[in-house]
């Protein structure tokens, strides 16, 4: 028998299937080649992508803060079309100093950022603003204090910045405390008696030793628990902490319990008082159950009724707790006193439902 070379020998009737699976199996593994030249171009890509864009962060995060400062609006505050700098720790106008009570060169009028003062046991800390102001003319005061939680203290930049622009434009420097209650949610309105003598002590220790205030313009303005210890504690038991000027409560200003205070008559006749709050203010917002309505009403009508002849009210109508415009009730306020003006302007009429 003769035997057939292998490679010579007759083909089986599944050869030629045997042969196509061969051709796909080599057409499988070029296409798997080509998703894998596919991906790693793609992974290099986006490699690539990031390392770019890591690098532009780097440079901009190396760019001066001085260079490109950043602003806050004021529209929200009732100033419209109005920018400002915002104005805080670590930003283009902090001139803060370690020992609050010695000046470099000019550092009593520029910025100073959380500074710490100490009275009787009591500590806590305030900011000054008094960057843009004139020196050689008499510098006012305007004190703000904060609402609970101490949101206008913790972040000057929005609020702060704001009402620094107003008292700027009316030579008054801006001061703004931070309550020494540290216990549960920060407020003025608790522990008045405490909060006040550190206040005072502040006022008197250090701020009028270190600044020439003029005294005859001294202003208070508070938002919510602000309004509530201006009303409640400072100007019922401490009057004379404001010789003249005024006292604007924003969203609260209660009645006091038992006032110690004597105004003079020239108090009475002279201190502008304002109240301004929203109708929708009433505590039915759960989001602030404080009825701020009522506690304005009752500010108010006992401190008319003390014989201030200049105590007003503005109810703003569809306001609610967080929509007052507070920088521009003090330049409203700011600008009738400048003009001596008996009444409010007809924009800012005295009561309105």
């Amino acid at each position: 028998m003769t035997r057939q070379h292998p490679r010579r020998g007759p083909r089986w009737p599944w050869s030629w299937l045997t042969h196509r699976h061969r051709h796909r199996g080599q057409a499988s593994r070029r296409a798997r080649r080509r998703l894998r030249l596919i991906g790693a171009g793609a992974l290099a890509l986006v490699l690539l992508l990031v390392a770019t864009v890591s690098l532009l962060l780097g440079r901009d995060e190396e760019t001066p803060q001085a260079e490109t400062p950043e602003t806050v609006s004021c529209a929200r505050y009732g100033l419209d079309g109005v920018r400002v700098t915002a104005r805080g720790p670590g930003g283009p106008t902090d001139a803060a100093v370690l020992d609050a009570r010695v000046f470099g060169p000019g550092e009593d009028r520029q910025d100073r950022f959380q500074l710490d003062y100490e009275h009787d046991g009591i500590t806590s800390s305030y900011h000054v603003l008094a960057e843009g102001l004139d020196w050689d003319r008499p510098v006012g005061v305007v004190y703000h204090f904060h609402g609970d939680g101490a949101f206008e203290y913790e972040n000057p930049q929005y609020t702060a910045s704001c009402l620094a622009e107003v008292a700027r434009e009316h030579n008054l420097l801006l001061v703004v405390p931070r309550t020494p209650d540290r216990a549960g949610e920060i407020t003025w309105w608790e522990e008045r008696d405490r909060n006040a003598r550190w206040f005072l002590a502040l006022v008197e220790e250090r701020l009028e030793r270190e600044y020439d205030i003029d005294r005859s313009r001294t202003w208070l303005t508070g938002y919510s628990g602000g309004a509530q210890f201006i009303s409640q504690e400072l100007l019922a038991d401490h009057v004379d902490l404001v010789p003249g000027g005024g006292a604007i409560m924003m969203g609260g200003g209660q009645a006091p319990d038992s006032p110690a205070a004597e105004p003079t008559r020239e108090q009475l006749r002279e201190l502008r008082l304002r109240w301004d709050v929203g109708t929708e203010d009433d505590g039915s917002d759960p989001r602030a159950r404080f009825n701020a309505v009522s506690a304005a009403w009752d500010g108010h009508r006992w401190y008319e009724d003390q014989g201030y002849e200049r105590a007003r009210i503005r109810y703003r109508d569809g306001v609610d707790h967080f929509g007052l415009p507070y920088a521009r009730i003090l330049e409203r306020a700011l600008a009738a006193a400048a003009e001596d003006s008996p009444e409010d302007s007809p924009e800012d009429s005295p009561e309105e439902s």
